[in-house]
């Protein structure tokens, strides 16, 4: 029988813009040492960071026989009780992407989990595929049609998650169970990575620099910051390889172990049936219609969400009588009601402002407040 061995290597930077990274990462180092995860924090200030690091350190602590589900419901737990004790944690939530690695049946498999809108990605020969749909706003309009994926990577609100560690008393996980083979790689990574740099460079730069998986995990980190590096980055890059005897001792690396099947009861992914298809297809169209007419509602749900509530943690200029305004929350009226609130008058005159920076201003971009802080300086300077 094959053995199968793993080479993995992660990387992290805050990017050229924010301050503090709120990602966190987990390579291995855990007590299931096949057990690599990326977390992404929401909340702005500290409060990301300590909501990204409360998911891996209950990632870090799994076994290899304990089931995802529960583990990131504890994690979902801790992180509410955390931002119960502390006003300062409040409104914080994290992302999470996670991948294990066994033997089922005596074959290889990687069992993928996540919540939000950090990605999961499988690479067979010279082809890249996600394996996880973002939990997001625009996620759910290519899946119901309203967008391409082309149109969905330039959408202004392509940040706007619908589901993530944190945002309320229970947590909805996504599960599946993946075979594997030898020369497969499989990369986590977060917004900061797949928002700046296009699935085909991502695909190029994998399938150019096979030779070990630090490479190409550092050089899309460079790809992300010549892009921009608007956001935190962080990707993982897990390479199996067929285990050869000569290798035996070789160190730094993870052997695949037996992966139990699902407890009776416990939520998978498995691959739908053509009912299921059919099912799911006229749930999308269902949905599109209801996403066209109500895109102000979704955001209202967003916003409402205890623990990621975008009304607290973004903002976003506009001009008001000629005046550039900055506002806390999300740029919708819905039933006549208004989702933000004045946060700040500049007392700049929109007309006083050069014009590469106006095109933010009227187009109302979200930014964290650290980011329009930033703008501020910058306008005023």
């Amino acid at each position: 029988m094959a053995m199968f061995f793993l080479e993995p290597f992660g990387i992290t930077d805050a990017g050229r813009v924010r301050q503090n990274n709120e990602d966190a990462l987990l390579v291995g180092e855990g007590k299931d040492e096949t057990l690599f995860a990326v977390a992404d924090g929401i909340g702005g200030f500290e409060a990301g960071e300590v909501a990204s690091s409360i998911a891996i350190e209950v990632l870090r602590r799994m076994e290899p026989g304990d089931s995802f589900e529960e583990a990131l419901e504890e994690a979902n737990r801790r992180i509410r009780a955390a931002a119960r004790g502390d006003e300062r944690f409040a409104g914080m939530g994290t992302t999470v992407v996670a991948v294990r690695f066994g033997q089922r049946d005596g074959r290889p498999v990687a069992e993928v989990a996540h919540v939000g809108d950090s990605r999961a990605y499988l690479m067979r020969g010279s082809s890249l595929r996600p394996v996880t749909e973002d939990h997001s706003l625009v996620a759910e309009l290519v899946r119901s049609g309203d967008l391409s994926r082309a149109e969905a990577a330039e959408h202004p609100q392509r940040n706007l998650i619908t589901r993530a560690l944190g945002a309320e008393e229970t947590v909805n996980v996504d599960t599946a169970v993946l075979p594997v083979e030898a020369g497969d790689r499989v990369v986590l990574c977060s917004d900061g990575l797949s928002d700046m740099v296009p699935e085909k460079r991502i695909s190029e730069i994998l399938d150019r620099h096979r030779e070990d998986p630090e490479t190409p995990a550092r050089r899309l980190l460079q790809a992300a910051l010549e892009a921009g590096g608007t956001d935190n980055v962080t990707v993982v890059v897990v390479d199996v390889r067929e285990r050869r005897e000569e290798e035996r001792e070789r160190g730094g690396t993870r052997e695949m172990p037996p992966v139990a099947p699902p407890p009776a009861g416990r939520r998978r992914s498995p691959r739908p049936s053509a009912r299921d298809k059919r099912r799911s297809s006229l749930s999308s169209r269902l949905l599109g219609r209801l996403l066209r007419g109500v895109i102000g509602l979704v955001a209202v749900a967003v916003l409402l969400t205890p623990a990621y509530l975008w009304g607290s943690s973004r903002y976003f200029l506009d001009v008001e009588g000629g005046e550039v305004v900055v506002h806390r929350g999300l740029p919708y009226e819905v039933g006549g009601v208004q989702l933000n609130e004045e946060w700040r008058r500049t007392g700049l005159r929109l007309s006083e402002v050069r014009r590469p920076y106006r095109e933010p201003i009227t187009e109302r971009r979200l930014y964290t407040r650290d980011e329009v802080e930033r703008v501020l300086r910058d306008l005023e300077r």
